[in-house]
């Protein structure tokens, strides 16, 4: 594997019996900051009692230091334009975008399933502020696929919003009402690299190394452990041109409720070095690291 060692976030697990985990990472300015979600009930529980699934909703905002050690982390975030119903939001994934930090998660309100939607986020205020639901024109959203991620450019915003058999790009058209048009939706081929023949889905936000993009996507397999791969995105079409013939990261062994979720959220390329962020055994937050050039080889 071309992550390896696992390290696991010093975060107050003991204040969400449930789990904190499924941790995002952005580089904005000079810090580095994160986002995890944080259950009061574990995937058990709330399957058991549905109620429990619109309890009161948390996440954790949190900074690194330059060694990648928590140094601050706020539990007592503000959700502010959010629904007056009961809801709960899952699934962050950070991004900047002029110069604004945003994140993608999913949005359930009670008696309802909104879908995917768009936040601002100011980490040092600890605030999470709802834009709105996320809206592609002319696209029948599908359930299954709740994985979306963003590819955010200078002046353009993409949204990525399945990765196979379909691979979905969509264009930013309005960020106030967060519509985006749909640009493509092309059939893949299938994988010739050991996946099986079957939904592949995006695992982190883009990255930029050089003249493409890279990002992660994953799969589960039929013992229901998860395995990502590295993808390099064409730098002008956006469509995947190498997938790694192997995993560079994959559960099983997972401290936690599930052996085999090792849910990678985050990419980042911090000089030479590439970082994930994932959730371990849907309990755990967790980052790995390994050199950029090792990350490349693999492809």
């Amino acid at each position: 594997m071309v992550f390896k060692d696992r390290n696991r976030l010093t975060l107050d697990y003991n204040r969400f019996p449930g789990g904190i985990f499924n941790p995002s990472l952005v580089k904005h300015t000079n810090g580095l900051w994160g986002i995890a979600r944080c259950e009061q009930y574990n995937q058990a529980e709330r399957n058991e009692d549905k109620s429990l699934n619109f309890t009161s909703n948390q996440a954790v905002l949190f900074e690194l230091d330059t060694s990648l050690q928590v140094d601050k982390a706020k539990y007592d975030v503000k959700f502010e334009g959010f629904p007056d119903k009961p809801w709960r939001a899952e699934d962050y994934r950070l991004f900047v975008f002029e110069n604004q930090i945003f994140c993608t998660h999913t949005l359930w309100v009670e008696g309802y399933n909104i879908g995917m939607a768009l936040s601002r986020v100011n980490p040092t205020e600890g605030i999470i502020t709802l834009l709105n639901p996320i809206v592609i024109k002319n696209l029948e959203i599908q359930g299954i696929e709740k994985n979306w991620v963003m590819i955010p450019g200078e002046k353009t915003l993409h949204c990525l919003y399945s990765f196979y058999p379909y691979f979905t790009l969509a264009k930013l058209d309005n960020l106030n009402s967060v519509q985006f048009k749909l640009l493509s939706r092309t059939r893949l081929e299938p994988p010739t690299n050991g996946l099986a023949d079957q939904l592949i889905s995006l695992s982190t936000v883009p990255q930029r190394i050089g003249d493409a993009w890279y990002l992660l996507v994953h799969q589960k397999d039929r013992d229901h452990v998860y395995h990502d791969y590295v993808v390099q995105l064409n730098n002008s079409t956006l469509m995947p041109e190498i997938i790694s013939d192997r995993p560079v990261i994959s559960g099983g062994d997972c401290e936690g409720f599930w052996r085999g979720y090792l849910t990678v959220y985050s990419l980042l390329i911090i000089d030479k070095q590439a970082i994930v962020s994932f959730g371990e055994g849907d309990r755990y937050s967790g980052i790995m690291t390994t050199l950029v050039s090792e990350l490349l080889g693999s492809l």
